[in-house]
């Protein structure tokens, strides 16, 4: 993708990452509705701020990444409130464990082992919780989370480190 996009450009960036903007969104916030403002709140900075975009410092991903992550953490701070719900994770689609093919004894142990982890991490605070959505949720490399969230690569496997200890902690 070129610095500059035409408008063509930006409906076709547009298609292909609305779904990870409103899964990133929605992992942050937690709120459907909240989610989907983000979603073109981000698309609106994106078409406003092109020249911002220098595919030289990372791919296209970790840069609308980048925004998104920033905006959330915006918003969030503005309103000081907000909640995820597991509930709202299963009417989009997002699970937590793989649940096809199961047996029914599994998929119930698995399914209530999911919602735990989940509550596990909605608990935790935002930077632990937003790395860990980002690594397990959004399935970003290291690299790509120190780029999205702008914090050394270091601090990164810090942070997931001590997430998946107190975790691990927490579930024993």
């Amino acid at each position: 993708m070129a610095k500059r996009f035409e408008p063509k450009d930006f409906e076709k960036v547009f298609q292909q990452y609305k779904d990870k903007v409103f899964k990133t969104a929605y992992l942050i916030v937690g709120n459907t509705a909240e989610a989907e403002d983000i979603l073109q709140e981000v698309f609106i900075k994106v078409y406003k701020s092109t020249d911002s975009y220098d595919p030289g410092k990372g791919s296209m991903g970790t840069w609308l990444h980048r925004i998104t992550v920033n905006h959330c953490i915006s918003q969030k701070r503005k309103k000081r409130v907000a909640e995820y719900s597991s509930n709202r994770m299963e009417e989009r689609g997002v699970e937590l464990v793989d649940l096809a093919e199961e047996q029914p004894e599994e998929l119930s142990m698995k399914s209530e082992q999911s919602r735990q982890i989940w509550n596990l991490i909605k608990s935790m605070d935002e930077k632990h919780r937003s790395v860990l959505s980002l690594r397990y949720y959004e399935e970003l490399s290291y690299d790509e989370i120190a780029k999205a969230l702008n914090i050394p690569l270091g601090t990164v496997k810090s942070r997931i480190s001590i997430a998946i200890r107190n975790l691990r902690q927490r579930l024993t």
